[in-house]
């Protein structure tokens, strides 16, 4: 599977946990609050707020067909999977990664 197409589907995936459970704004993609769960979780992994913001602006513009260079989709997918590791169960990663 190419790197754009995952970078597609695992944020996607965040997106959708983000806007239904934690407060994401899915027309501008800003963060409105950061409940304390997930700021365990992503502790760690994401420095602050914007970082998440941009993994997920990334994962859109991968959505829409624009062109991403190998050492942006290299390192956004890296981080992508760590943070859906760490924030899904596995079951429901093998689920997305096994669409389209």
């Amino acid at each position: 599977m190419d790197g754009i197409s995952e970078i597609a589907k695992l944020s996607l995936l965040l997106e959708e946990k983000l806007s239904s459970q934690w407060g994401l704004d899915r027309n501008s993609l800003t963060i409105i609050m950061i409940p304390d769960d997930l700021q365990e979780r992503l502790d760690g992994l994401i420095d602050n707020v914007a970082e998440l913001e941009g993994l997920l602006r990334l994962g859109q513009a991968a959505r829409q067909g624009e062109a991403l260079s190998q050492p942006v989709v290299g390192a956004t997918l890296l981080m992508l999977e760590e943070l859906c590791e760490a924030l899904f169960d596995i079951d429901e990663l093998r689920a997305v990664r096994r669409l389209h």
